[in-house]
C-alpha cells in the first residue's frame, strides 16, 4: 500500500504514477545504508557520488554541478527535507536512521501538481514506522574498512506506543574515510596545488555524518491525529575532490578544503475527520540550515583560504480538505505557502599564517522568497477495477517568477487480476535554487598580500586548457519546465513472478545549471532537452527459498543549446553525463540448512553503460569523449532472526561492496571525473528488543 501518488492509501499497482516501493525488509536484505544506495538500485535513477553529497539524475537528466539531487523532491512522511539554499537533498546516512523507516516510495516523473516546484523529475517519500511497528530498541553497529581505511557506522531507534500516544526516537552516524582514491586519468583538466604536483591520490576524504530524529504523536481511534516531529543533521567532508581545486590536503600541511554543513527541521501534522467522508489536514514546518564554522575552501592561493557563510531560515504551511464519499471517489483541495529567508554574504578571506580576515570586508546579502499555491486532485473509479481516472492541477505564485501552472492526468486499468495498465501525463516547474541565483564567487576580485606574484599562478593542471574555475549565480535565470508522457504495463502470470515495462517521453525547457563560460562556471538556462526512456524490471520471489530481480533501462535523447552558450559548437546536441543504458540484478537465497541456522546469501550488481563527458570536461578536452561501462558488484552473508536471548532478536552480517574494486569513473563537472568508492568490507551487528 502506498500514499505518495495521490495522498490517499491505494495499492502500488492502482496508484496513478510509475512508482517503486522499497520496503524495510529489502533495505535489510540488500544492506542499504542510505537513500542514495537505495536509488542506485532503482530503475530510472543514476546516482553520481562526488564524495561530498550524492547527486541523483532521473531518466537521462543528470543533476549538474552543485545540484545535490535537487531535481527530485525528497520527503520524510510527506515533508520536504531540502537544504533550501541549494535546493539540494542530503541522501547519505545523515538523512534519517534507516532503522526508523517502514518503506520508501519512489515516483519517477513530474509531480508538481501535488507537491510543488521541487517535485520536478520525481519524488522520494520516506515513510517512518507506524505505532504498532515501533520497537523498544533496534540498534545496528558496524566496523570495517573502506579500501584500507578503518571506519564504522551506527543506527539506533526506539520508542513505545500506548493507548492513543506513541513516540519514536532515533540517531545514526558514520565515521569513514575514502582517502587513497585517485583522480581518474580520463579527467582532461584537474587542478592541484604545486606542492602535490605529480600526485593523484587523495589524502583527505574523511566522512563524518550524524542525524537525530524525534516523533511524538496522538492518534484518535476515529482517524484523527496530531504529530510533532523534529530532525537534525550535520556533515563534515574532506575536500580533496572539491569543485575549485583538488588534492589540496597533504601530510604535514594545514591546507585542505573542508565542507561542514548543518540543518534542522520541526514539523507539525494534524488531521481532523469532520465526518465519515470529509476531513481537514494541516501541516507546518520550520527549517534552518547553514555553513558551519569549520568550513574551509582552498582556492589555490598561498596567501588565503575562503570561509563561506550562506544559510537559510524558512517556513512552510499547508491546509487541505479531503472528501471521500466512497471507495470509488476522492477529492483533495489544498493551499500551501512558503517563506524563505536566504543569506548569501560575500565570503571572508582568511590569512593562512595569522588566521585573520584579510581582503574586502564581508557584505551581507539577504533575500526573501515566497510562494503561494492552490491545488486540487481527483481520483475516480469510472469502472471498478477496469478504469480509474486521475487528474490534478496546481498554480504556484512565486515572488520572482509569478504564476507557474502544472498539472497531471492519468488512466489506470486492471482488465484482469494479473494485468495492470497505466497511461499518464504530467508537467512540472522548478524555480532555480537560491545558490544558482545568488551564489558568490569564492576568489577575491582584488589581489591580497603578495598574491599577485604567487597564487592562482600556483595552479598545476594536467593541461593548460582552463584556469581555476569559480562559480557565479545569475539572477536572470528562468524556471525550468518539463512535460512527460509515460505508460507502463505490469503482468503477474504467477504469484511468484512479475514483469513490468514502460516508456516515458519528456521535453525539458530552460535547463538551468552552472555551465562553463571561459574560465568560470556561470548559472545559465542552457538548453531544451528531449528524452525517450524505456524501463523494464522482472521480479521473482519464493518467500521460503529466494528473492531476485533484474532490471534494464535505455535512455535516448538530444538537446538544443542556446545561442549564447559558450562552446556550443564543441558541446554538440548529445546529452551529457548520463548512461545510455543501465542493467541491474539482485538475488538473495536462503541456504539449504537455513531452517536450522537462518542464513541468507545475497548479491547485487549494477552494470552502467557508456556515459558522455560533462560539458566542462568536454570543453577542457576540446571535444566530447565517452567513459567506458563499468560493473559494481556487492555481496553479503546474513545470519538473521537469532533469539539467543528469548524475546530479543539478533543478527550478524558480513557486507562487501564493490568487491571487484571497480573505480569507474563517473562524470565530473569541473574538468575532472569522480572515482567510484573503493572496496568496502563491514561486519554489522544488530540487536532488537
Amino acid at each position: 500500500e502506498v500514499t505518495t501518488a495521490s495522498k490517499t492509501a491505494e495499492s502500488a499497482g492502482a496508484a496513478p504514477a510509475i512508482i517503486t516501493v522499497v520496503t524495510r525488509d529489502m533495505i535489510r536484505r540488500w544492506g542499504y545504508r542510505s537513500v542514495a544506495e537505495v536509488l542506485e538500485h532503482v530503475v530510472g535513477f543514476y546516482v553520481i557520488d562526488n564524495h561530498t553529497l550524492p547527486n541523483a539524475g532521473v531518466r537521462g537528466v543528470p543533476g549538474g554541478l552543485a545540484s545535490e539531487s535537487g531535481n527530485i523532491k525528497v520527503m520524510i512522511d510527506g515533508r520536504s527535507v531540502a537544504f533550501r539554499s541549494t535546493s539540494g537533498n542530503w541522501l547519505g546516512q545523515e538523512l534519517i536512521p534507516l532503522n526508523a523507516v517502514k518503506q520508501i516510495e519512489i515516483i519517477r516523473g513530474p509531480a508538481s501538481a501535488l507537491y510543488g516546484a521541487d517535485a520536478f523529475l520525481g519524488v522520494v517519500n520516506v515513510i517512518t514506522l507506524s505505532p504498532e511497528e515501533i520497537p523498544t530498541a533496534d540498534a545496528l553497529i558496524a566496523a570495517g574498512v573502506d579500501g584500507s581505511n578503518p571506519g564504522g557506522y551506527f543506527d539506533v531507534v526506539g520508542g513505545h506506543a500506548w493507548d492513543k500516544f506513541d513516540f519514536l526516537l532515533g540517531a545514526a552516524g558514520e565515521k569513514r574515510d575514502r582517502s587513497g582514491l585517485e583522480l581518474p586519468l580520463e579527467s582532461p583538466s584537474w587542478a592541484i596545488p604545486s606542492y602535490n604536483q605529480g600526485n593523484r591520490a587523495a589524502y583527505d576524504l574523511h566522512r563524518d555524518s550524524v542525524t537525530a530524529m524525534a516523533r511524538l504523536a496522538y492518534r484518535d481511534p476515529g482517524g484523527g491525529h496530531a504529530v510533532l516531529s523534529g530532525y537534525m543533521a550535520a556533515i563534515e567532508r574532506g575536500g580533496d575532490f572539491a569543485t575549485l581545486s583538488q588534492l589540496t590536503a597533504a601530510e604535514g600541511r594545514e591546507d585542505g578544503s573542508l565542507t561542514q554543513l548543518g540543518q534542522y527541521r520541526i514539523n507539525g501534522d494534524t488531521f481532523w475527520p469532520i465526518s465519515k467522508t470529509f476531513g481537514l489536514a494541516a501541516q507546518a514546518t520550520y527549517s534552518q540550515g547553514e555553513v558551519l564554522p569549520g568550513d574551509r575552501t582552498e582556492v589555490m592561493s598561498d596567501v588565503y583560504y575562503v570561509r563561506r557563510y550562506y544559510g537559510y531560515r524558512g517556513m512552510d504551511g499547508l491546509l487541505e480538505a479531503r472528501w471521500t464519499p466512497g471507495k470509488r471517489f476522492n477529492l483533495i483541495i489544498g493551499a500551501e505557502g512558503m517563506y524563505d529567508e536566504e543569506s548569501f554574504p560575500t565570503p571572508e578571506f582568511i590569512d593562512k599564517e595569522t588566521g585573520e580576515v584579510v581582503g574586502p570586508a564581508r557584505t551581507e546579502d539577504n533575500i526573501e522568497l515566497t510562494n503561494i499555491a492552490a491545488y486540487t486532485s481527483l481520483n475516480a473509479q469510472i469502472i471498478p477495477r477496469y478504469l480509474k481516472f486521475t487528474a490534478g492541477a496546481r498554480n504556484d505564485h512565486h515572488s520572482i517568477y509569478g504564476n507557474q501552472p502544472s498539472g497531471r492526468v492519468g488512466l489506470t486499468a486492471s482488465p484482469r487480476s494479473d494485468l495492470t495498465l497505466k497511461t499518464l501525463y504530467g508537467s512540472a516547474f522548478k524555480a532555480p535554487s537560491p545558490y544558482l541565483l545568488y551564489g558568490k564567487p569564492l576568489r577575491s576580485p582584488e589581489p591580497i598580500g603578495n598574491e599577485a606574484t604567487s597564487a592562482p599562478l600556483n595552479c598545476q593542471f594536467r593541461n593548460r586548457s582552463r584556469a581555476c574555475q569559480d562559480i557565479s549565480g545569475n539572477e536572470d535565470l528562468e524556471p525550468q519546465i518539463i512535460h512527460t508522457a509515460e505508460g507502463q504495463v505490469a503482468y503477474r502470470p504467477l504469484t511468484y513472478f512479475q514483469i513490468s515495462s514502460g516508456v516515458a517521453y519528456s521535453i525539458l525547457s530552460n535547463k538551468a545549471e552552472f555551465t562553463p563560460q571561459t574560465v568560470n562556471q556561470i548559472a545559465q538556462n542552457v538548453s531544451q532537452q528531449r528524452i525517450l526512456s524505456w524501463e523494464t524490471r522482472i521480479d521473482s520471489t519464493d518467500s521460503d527459498h529466494y528473492t531476485g530481480y533484474g532490471a534494464f533501462e535505455i535512455h535516448r535523447g538530444s538537446r538544443t543549446l542556446g545561442d549564447d552558450v559558450y562552446g556550443a559548437d564543441v558541446l554538440g546536441d548529445n546529452l551529457p553525463s548520463y548512461p545510455t543504458w543501465i542493467a541491474r540484478f539482485g538475488l538473495a537465497v536462503d541456504l539449504p540448512f537455513s531452517r536450522l541456522v537462518p542464513l541468507e546469501a545475497s548479491t547485487e550488481s549494477v552494470l552502467v553503460g557508456p556515459r558522455n563527458s560533462s560539458d566542462s570536461s568536454t570543453l577542457a578536452a576540446g571535444e566530447p569523449f565517452v567513459l567506458d561501462p563499468y560493473l559494481k558488484l556487492d555481496a553479503s552473508i546474513r545470519l538473521h532472526d537469532l533469539y539467543i536471548i528469548p524475546g530479543h532478536e539478533s543478527g550478524i552480517t558480513l557486507r562487501a561492496k564493490n568487491i571487484t574494486g571497480e573505480l569507474g569513473p563517473d562524470p565530473g563537472e569541473t574538468g575532472y571525473e569522480y572515482p567510484l568508492r573503493a572496496r568496502e568490507f563491514f561486519l554489522e551487528l544488530r540487536h532488537r528488543l
